[in-house]
């Protein structure tokens, strides 16, 4: 287990931009990726239709095949089949835990964990190692699922889903937002809520996800236009 503070180099630079980021976080495998890469969140409750599942592992492999990193909680149920569609594709994944990087939760998904790790991805955490897990602990976790990652895809999840947490802080952090359409999955009104909000991406098809994620790509250089101007108002090149 390695440790990283806010103001290294390696500490994930979307989490830095957040409201009150972690002084510190601890991982393991390889943080680096996160910087490296586009980061997107893929969740949804533990609670999941066979469309919703099919989903999930589609949108985690075509992540995976665009070497976009797969972000989530590695939760039972849609983030599951969404890190494991990522690693089928070759992709990497990030999993932010509840817990001590130390701690697999839940302990049924210890072996994609370590596929994780082995695939070039990291665990990371805000708690130190031996930390063990609390209830309040999962929605601290699911501020910086949003906060490392420029979107967010929800598969599946009811309004009162803890999915819901990650989808208000998203909102909360300026993250773009994208669900699956309701119609299309069963487990939906968080959905429904979703696709009531202000340019709330309503995925239907393989085109519309990648819509999302071309204007998120987009978003990025943008971003890192903006950030490199010069004192008399020029862009660096």
């Amino acid at each position: 287990m390695r440790r990283t503070a806010v103001f290294d180099s390696d500490y994930p630079g979307r989490l830095a931009s957040i409201t009150k980021p972690p002084p510190e976080l601890y991982y393991r495998g390889e943080i680096g990726a996160v910087n490296q890469r586009h980061n997107i969140a893929v969740i949804g409750s533990r609670r999941v239709s066979d469309r919703g599942i099919e989903a999930a592992y589609r949108i985690g492999c075509e992540l995976g095949s665009m070497g976009i990193n797969a972000v989530n909680g590695l939760a039972l149920g849609c983030d599951t089949h969404a890190l494991i569609g990522a690693l089928a594709a070759g992709g990497t994944c990030v999993a932010v835990m509840p817990c001590g990087v130390d701690q697999i939760v839940p302990h049924a998904n210890v072996r994609l964990a370590q596929k994780i790790l082995s695939g070039g991805g990291c665990l990371l955490s805000e708690y130190p190692a031996g930390t063990p897990v609390r209830r309040y602990q999962y929605v601290e976790r699911d501020r910086l699922q949003s906060g490392i990652s420029d979107g967010v895809i929800v598969i599946e999840a009811e309004c009162d889903s803890g999915t819901m947490h990650t989808v208000r802080y998203a909102i909360r952090q300026g993250r773009r937002l994208a669900c699956i359409d309701s119609r299309l999955v069963r487990y939906a009104s968080g959905n429904r809520w979703i696709e009531g909000q202000s340019g709330v991406c309503v995925i239907r098809d393989r085109g519309s996800l990648n819509d999302f994620i071309a204007d998120i790509q987009k978003e990025t250089v943008y971003r890192q236009m903006t950030f490199a101007v010069c004192g008399d108002g020029k862009y660096i090149t």
